[in-house]
This record gives structure tokens, sequence and C-alpha cells, in this order.
């Protein structure tokens, strides 16, 4: 499972390896990118205004979302797993997504040049859509249902 939300609702879904492209919002990483190791902190860490954000355990230093802002690159070690999982499948499903955001946007497209099949579920057309094997309009709310009906039948 390869994502870039930031939230963690597929692993609360069930989902077990999930690689966060765009990082995760209850980790934290140091401002001072001193290479601590992300930490899991609660939200409300950060919402508080009377005190100031939590700091470094390594350097000091404030503590921020582990999360990719704009302009930021994505963790390499990441993009590595999601050019590989993209590279070696039989199979990507392309769920909810403009299709708009590079490098993960280009990940159907490796797919489909190694030889996956790429089904695309949006409720619009997407630059996905032109190397699509199958496009399904609609939410996927309702569409990955009746997909899985149909695998399972």
């Amino acid at each position: 499972m390869i994502t870039q939300n930031v939230d963690d609702l597929h692993e609360r879904a069930g989902s077990a390896r999930v690689c966060h492209l765009h990082g995760r919002l209850m980790e934290t990483k140091c401002f001072a990118d001193c290479r601590g190791a992300p930490t899991l902190i609660a939200p409300e860490a950060f919402v508080n205004g009377a005190q100031p954000p939590p700091t470094c355990p390594y350097c000091g230093s404030w503590l921020r979302p582990n999360v990719v802002w704009f302009g930021e690159m994505l963790a390499l070690n990441d993009l590595i797993i999601a050019q590989d999982a993209a590279e070696e499948c039989d199979v990507m499903l392309v769920v909810g997504t403009s299709g708009l955001v590079f490098p993960a946007a280009n990940l159907p497209n490796t797919a489909a040049q190694n030889g996956a099949a790429v089904i695309e579920i949006n409720p619009e057309a997407t630059d996905i859509s032109r190397i699509a094997n199958v496009s399904l309009r609609g939410p996927s709310g309702t569409l990955l249902p009746m997909l899985l009906e149909w695998v399972r039948a």
C-alpha cells in the first residue's frame, strides 16, 4: 500500500504494510533535522497554543509533524520502497488521486512500463486515465467494495 495521505486511516482499516510517501502526521521530526528517529506523539501537542511545541530529545530543537511540506523532498527510503513496489507489482490500483503530484504521479507509469495492469478508480478522468487498462468512474467508497465482491466471485 502506497499512500500520499498523512493520516493513519489505512492502518486503522487493517492495512499492515503502508508506505507513507508524504510522511505521517502522528510522528514528529526535528526542525533542526538532527536525524533523530521519528517519534510517535499525540496531535494535541501541536494544538495547544498556550505551550511551545515539544522539543527533540536528541538536540533540544522544536519538533514538527513528520510530513512533507510544499517544497520539501520526499524521504528517500519511502520513495525507493514505492518505486520498487511499482516496478514489481502485477496490478496497481490507483484510487482517488489527481495524478498531479510528482513523483507519486509517475508510479502508475512505472508499473505500466513494467507490465502491470493499472486500474484507476476516481470520480473524474486524470492524466493516469490515458495509461490505465481500466478506469472506473465514481467514489472509491462505492466502487472498491464492488470490485472486491467481483474479485471474490
